[in-house]
């Protein structure tokens, strides 16, 4: 087994190593994609630190994004407009969720600002209650996310905010 000093890593193993511990609470922003998302409700019904659980319909409505791209709007939005930098605020991490079915629009555009801002972005959809929907949720996030989670089953997004430590 070879063991390598950091001073010997390639440049690709460079990439993924913590630039600092995590001593410090992470500020984790979970966007619903639906209101109406069961477990979206039982995660935002316990106490998480650190969390804040806001509706991706609250950004669609700030946007008025009807019929248009995730880039066709960022394009057209004024980057620096107060409304649209308070309501994406100053996370560390984000996480998308719902399900497959959802309208993932106001998903993709916020996605898409965080990545810009430099922000991690996890997508968490989950199984439609229709077993014919067709997969344009994830698709519609796919391209904008860090990391895109399609669990099997509901309790996904419980166990992977209480392993981020929320």
């Amino acid at each position: 087994m070879e063991v390598t000093t950091p001073e010997h890593r390639a440049p690709s193993e460079v990439r993924f190593r913590v630039r600092a511990a995590n001593s410090a609470p992470r500020r984790i922003r979970v966007i619903a994609l639906t209101d109406d998302d069961a477990e979206m409700g039982r995660c935002t019904g316990r106490a998480h630190a650190d969390v804040q659980f806001v509706r991706a319909s609250e950004l669609a409505a700030l946007l008025q994004t009807d019929g248009t791209d995730a880039a066709s709007i960022l394009r057209s939005v004024d980057a620096n407009a107060a409304a649209l930098n308070a309501w994406l605020g100053t996370p560390d991490l984000v996480v998308i969720a719902g399900r497959e079915g959802d309208d993932a629009q106001a998903g993709a555009v916020a996605a898409q600002a965080y990545r810009g801002r430099g922000v991690t972005v996890s997508g968490v959809i989950g199984p439609s209650d229709d077993d014919r929907a067709p997969a344009r949720t994830a698709d519609q996030l796919r391209p904008h996310c860090t990391m895109l989670i399609l669990p099997v089953s509901a309790g996904y997004l419980e166990d992977l905010l209480a392993a981020l430590g929320a």
